[in-house]
């Protein structure tokens, strides 16, 4: 993908996705996405919204094609190394947590700090 816009932040380029190896689940995605933009994604059940969210933060690898952070191709790039965060459909809370720690918790993981 060929563009002259350097505010690409997230790009997938020509990204296929198979669970089989027959049937696509994402076919031919091209999408660039700029810092500070807001992308909202829009479809019927099954049509490749949490695939497509799901091999950015790298719990699914692309069967095709190159997904890119910053410039850089991320691929081959585990998902703890990428510093994507992601909430799940179908979340979990620590129970004995306030929300205020829950949100906290992958922070403080992460030794950072408060501010």
């Amino acid at each position: 993908m060929t563009s002259a816009n350097d505010d690409r932040f997230v790009v997938f380029d020509r990204v296929q996705k198979s669970y089989d190896g027959r049937n696509l689940v994402v076919k031919d995605l091209n999408l660039e996405i700029a810092k500070g933009e807001f992308l909202t994604m829009l479809g019927p059940s099954g049509s490749g919204k949490t695939t497509c969210l799901m091999m950015l933060a790298g719990f699914e690898t692309a069967t095709h094609g190159d997904i890119l952070l910053d410039g850089q191709p991320i691929n081959n790039i585990p998902p703890y190394k990428r510093g994507i965060g992601m909430v799940f459909q179908n979340y979990a809370l620590f129970p004995h947590m306030t929300v205020g720690e829950n949100l906290a918790f992958p922070l403080s993981v992460r030794n950072m700090g408060k501010s």
